[in-house]
């Protein structure tokens, strides 16, 4: 009996190796032919039957994405940090006075303000190009990198306010009122003890925040048409033209945009399940 039990419980890891084995090469395929596809010549990229392991290596792609051609994807990467990083740090500051006010402080109105904000992230971002698009031309704001901080940060606030919420939710009152009895303010405490336990909530609030913008396409589509002020995914829409389409450059693009959230995510993984599934469960 022994023996099949551990036969058993063989069997069922074996199976379900397998079936992790299936999905992760399920997921990660794209990635291995993305990078496999910029490192080939043009020559192979058309070849009647697809090179999974190609037979000449080159990095031209590269060469030519990061200066040597008519797109600089070196400028959009540069660009797309700046607003990247710019609306994290953004949204995770006010969202955290946002989310404190919601979760600690109560006032008239505070619940149907909550539901409110909840409710406008909900909108399709397609709904608001136009209205986007108006008020910045009249502010000056089209063509701008600031403009597309704004316009990130409109629609990225209410995650992280949401996401901030539910684990400031989690933390127990009597540490603030510790801190109070020591002669904090509600500033001071908040900067000092809730800041500090609500890492996992601010590194997977930053996580999405910082993944969303480097990969936001429609609203940097609809007010920024100079070249200089292009971010990846409007770069990246330059190698598609009406009569052909450069798989070398676009696939090569592709890595070098990818690398910066994998890398992001990666260093803070350990975080990011924690923060949002706090309040999940409740004790």
């Amino acid at each position: 009996m022994k023996t099949n039990f551990f036969t058993s419980k063989k069997r069922k890891k074996i199976i379900l190796y397998f079936f992790l084995t299936i999905t992760m090469a399920f997921f990660l395929f794209p990635f291995y032919w993305i990078v496999m596809t910029s490192i080939q010549p043009k020559g192979q990229l058309y070849a009647p039957t697809p090179n999974f392991i190609p037979k000449n290596i080159t990095i031209d792609n590269y060469i030519n994405i990061l200066g040597a051609g008519k797109v600089n994807i070196a400028i959009a990467l540069k660009n797309s940090l700046i607003v990247a990083l710019s609306v994290t740090v953004v949204c995770i500051v006010f969202g955290i006075f946002a989310a404190y006010a919601f979760a600690r402080l109560k006032f008239k109105g505070s619940n149907i303000l909550f539901f409110a904000l909840i409710f406008a992230e909900m909108l399709p971002p397609v709904a608001l190009l136009l209205p986007f698009y108006l008020i910045f031309k009249q502010f000056g704001l089209t063509n701008t990198l600031q403009g597309l901080v704004i316009m990130q940060t409109s629609w990225l606030l209410p995650i992280v306010t949401w996401i901030l919420y539910s684990y400031f939710k989690t933390i127990p009152k009597d540490l603030e009122d510790s801190a109070r009895i020591d002669g904090t303010s509600k500033v001071g405490a908040l900067i000092r003890i809730i800041v500090p336990v609500s890492l996992p909530g601010l590194v997977s609030s930053g996580v999405i925040c910082f993944v969303f913008s480097m990969g936001e396409f429609m609203g940097a589509m609809a007010i920024v048409n100079v070249t200089r002020f292009h971010t990846l995914p409007l770069a990246l829409a330059q190698f598609v033209t009406k009569y052909s389409i450069e798989y070398g450059k676009i696939t090569a693009s592709a890595v070098l945009t990818i690398i910066f959230p994998v890398a992001f995510v990666l260093i803070f993984q350990r975080y990011i399940v924690k923060g949002l599934t706090a309040g999940a469960v409740k004790e």
